[in-house]
């Protein structure tokens, strides 16, 4: 009786992934801020330095079964900035490439995604700049049932997978194209040193993804329209006086047909750091603390080590959603690595 329960709840968990998955709820991860181009197209190039690359990790609803596991790592630069004067000044390009693969259940049910973005980046004054830009990518559903095990299969002791499910579910995997947009506005105000009271700096973007809402083609029988999705969101970092501390609000916002994400949260920034006294190279660290909530599901607590060009993020999500509390807790862990390759003083040097 046990092995028969085990059994009716496996099939409802595989049943369950492909209703979520079919109803199209977006992947996303907890740490936002380090998915630049999966929740604003307009984010590529968009930021101090040569070079960004991020890698990303989580783990959700590991406590029901095999739960979903999603890897991603995206890539961006600016070009045609410009040199001396000119640099920060003219309008240049910026260029992206962003993969995602989220698989979930014995199944693997799952999806992967690989897009390019390329943004229009504007310098409207001294301290502000605007870029827009338009993502495109393919992606692809797909489901391996061989590993999946049926009533049919059960001898009375164990699953024999020789024997024939005699199951008809007509589930395929399929590729569609997917387009997305989106606008950022940037605001930065930057004085002379890393400790100074002046380093201060917000954003605020608008995006829209699969604009031309693709056909979505799981099941043979039927097909289905993959809704837009809106996301919206603010970021910023803020001084406390003289003091080598910031305040790191941010808010990400995301509607997709029936679904609804709101995520409010604040970090604390100690920062610390050192100008080399001959070269003028910049030595920089700093450390983040602080929480987001995504409302009605998830309390998520973060810590992330920033130290000359890379910044490491961790994160939990203690999920107090009814899917957590009927699970014993449908929890969720996150890991993430950026890198930015900044033009260092030593280098700008001319001799």
């Amino acid at each position: 009786m046990m092995r028969e329960f085990k059994l009716i709840g496996c099939l409802m968990f595989l049943i369950g992934v492909v209703i979520a998955t079919v109803s199209a709820q977006d992947v996303h991860f907890s740490q936002f801020g380090q998915t630049p181009q999966l929740i604003n197209p307009g984010a590529a190039g968009m930021f101090d330095g040569n070079v960004r690359a991020f890698l990303n990790y989580r783990t959700q609803w590991t406590s029901i079964g095999k739960g979903f596991r999603t890897y991603a790592a995206s890539f961006d630069a600016p070009l045609a900035r410009g040199k001396g004067r000119k640099r920060g000044k003219n309008a240049y390009l910026g260029l992206g490439l962003n993969f995602y693969n989220d698989v979930a259940g014995t199944s693997n049910f799952g999806t992967s995604q690989v897009s390019i973005s390329v943004s229009g980046i504007l310098p409207i004054a001294k301290q502000h700049r605007i870029s827009l830009g338009i993502q495109g990518g393919l992606g692809q559903n797909s489901v391996d049932l061989n590993s999946v095990t049926w009533g049919n299969q059960f001898d009375g002791e164990f699953f024999d997978l020789q024997l024939a499910s005699n199951e008809l579910l007509g589930l395929r995997s399929y590729q569609y194209f997917d387009l997305g947009a989106g606008v950022l506005y940037e605001f930065k105000l930057e004085g002379q040193s890393f400790l100074s009271s002046d380093v201060s700096n917000f954003n605020v973007g608008l995006a829209g993804y699969h604009l031309n809402q693709p056909n979505q083609q799981f099941f043979e029988q039927t097909t289905d329209k993959l809704p837009m999705k809106i996301v919206a969101q603010f970021s910023g970092t803020f001084d406390l006086g003289n003091v080598p501390l910031s305040l790191v609000p941010s808010v990400f916002y995301a509607v997709q047909g029936a679904t609804k994400e709101i995520t409010p949260g604040i970090l604390l920034k100690l920062r610390r750091g050192h100008d080399t006294k001959y070269s003028g190279m910049f030595k920089k660290s700093a450390i983040y603390l602080g929480a987001h909530y995504r409302l009605g599901d998830a309390i998520i607590p973060e810590i992330y080590l920033e130290f000359t060009d890379y910044m490491v993020g961790f994160s939990y999500d203690f999920s107090n959603s009814d899917l957590g509390n009927a699970a014993g807790g449908a929890s969720s862990l996150e890991f993430s690595v950026r890198y930015i390759h900044q033009k260092k003083a030593l280098k700008r040097a001319s001799f």
